[in-house]
């Protein structure tokens, strides 16, 4: 399986706030009757009023209703692709209140000095298939200076996820794949057939991976349609999902787990109040949960497990969490890697690509400008 890096990372774009210039007066001078240039001076103070005025209200709005992102990565293709700028709404779900004090527009800050941190009150919940922005959850930081990534939520909390055979289930019932979503499939070919140069699947919009498996089978990567597009070939005998082993352990979260990326679960997604009896299986699934996004000691101990100091085998969720998935099934980095997304590392909903560049082609998408995301 190719190795992912950075793959729904997503740093803010560039600010054109950033390259205003400050002002700066020049010495008194007389004019041709004598007088001094005040009126100049009150200009210049105006125009520095105005300019720390507009920098202060870019900064709100960055920080309580909307921020753009650029993305880096081909971890929710075809639905995102590298180059889409996009816009993150923070009114959705409710904005954080920083956490940490910094520069704005830069990555500097105050180390060893948090705030707590509070959600204002947004006009809509999470829900299955929408595509949030949040911190990185394994980053070692203050949770408001965790890189960004971009997923799919899949699980909310309470919910009872399971991935059978590429297909996601949740709560008994199988989420429909996003039209856009990629995956690989396994092709075979017909007798000494020939298999589309990769020169003509690219002038019939196919960008995935094409790689041979072995004697007449070739792994395609795309989306459902142009799967259906690639089976119609002359030469094409079967083209079917090309699923891993069950229980590779492709799939490193939990650890332990025994999962596939392609077969994975059941596991039930934390949710606030809900309290889980913690065995070997629960202690795998939710340890980090536990010590590390809820700050509590725990630890196990010969007679079962020791929480905040007490000897127990029952603890309470603190706050929510979600089950999240990228649209490129088979080439993203997300829960079944490393975990599940806590609610307090939620930054806001993407509802808007602005633009879009194609650094191949070194030419705009246009496209997909002001194209809505879902």
């Amino acid at each position: 399986m190719t190795d992912v890096v950075s793959v729904s990372e997503l740093p803010p774009s560039e600010d054109p706030s950033d390259a205003t210039q400050e002002a700066t007066p020049e010495g008194l001078e007389t004019s041709s009757v004598g007088k001094p240039h005040g009126r100049k001076h009150r200009r210049v103070k105006t125009w520095l009023k105005v300019i720390f005025v507009a920098l202060v209200a870019a900064l709100i709005l960055r920080v309580f209703a909307f921020e753009a992102y650029r993305i880096p990565s081909a971890s929710m293709e075809d639905t995102l692709l590298v180059g889409d700028f996009l816009f993150v709404s923070k009114l959705h779900y409710g904005a954080r209140t920083p956490i940490t004090l910094g520069i704005p527009f830069t990555g500097w800050y105050l180390k060893d000095f948090e705030l707590p941190a509070v959600r204002l009150l947004g006009f809509a919940s999470v829900k299955h298939g929408d595509v949030v922005v949040f911190n990185y959850p394994p980053d070692h930081a203050p949770i408001d200076r965790k890189m960004h990534y971009i997923k799919r939520v899949m699980a909310l909390p309470g919910d009872t996820l399971s991935i059978l055979e590429k297909r996601v289930v949740v709560n008994g019932e199988e989420l429909p794949m996003p039209v856009e979503a990629r995956q690989f499939w396994r092709a075979t070919a017909e007798d000494y057939a020939a298999m589309p140069l990769r020169d003509s699947l690219s002038a019939l919009g196919f960008t995935g991976r094409m790689d041979r498996l072995g004697p007449g089978e070739w792994l395609f990567e795309g989306t459902t349609d142009q799967a259906q597009v690639f089976s119609a070939f002359d030469g094409i005998k079967n083209l079917e999902p090309y699923l891993r082993l069950r229980g590779d352990r492709s799939a490193t979260f939990p650890s332990g787990g025994g999962y596939s990326l392609d077969d994975y679960g059941p596991i039930v997604v934390p949710r606030r109040g809900a309290t889980v009896t913690l065995d070997d299986t629960t202690w795998r699934l939710y340890r980090e949960v536990i010590t590390r996004y809820e700050g509590v000691t725990a630890q196990r101990v010969a007679g079962g497990f020791e929480i905040a100091g007490a000897l127990t085998n029952q603890y309470t969720f603190q706050q929510d969490y979600l089950f999240v998935m990228g649209d490129n099934r088979d080439d993203s980095a997300d829960s079944r890697s490393w975990g599940f997304v806590p609610a307090s590392h939620l930054v806001g909903k993407a509802v808007l690509i602005y633009f879009s560049w194609d650094s191949v082609e070194r030419r705009p998408r246009w496209g997909r400008v002001f194209r809505g995301i879902g």
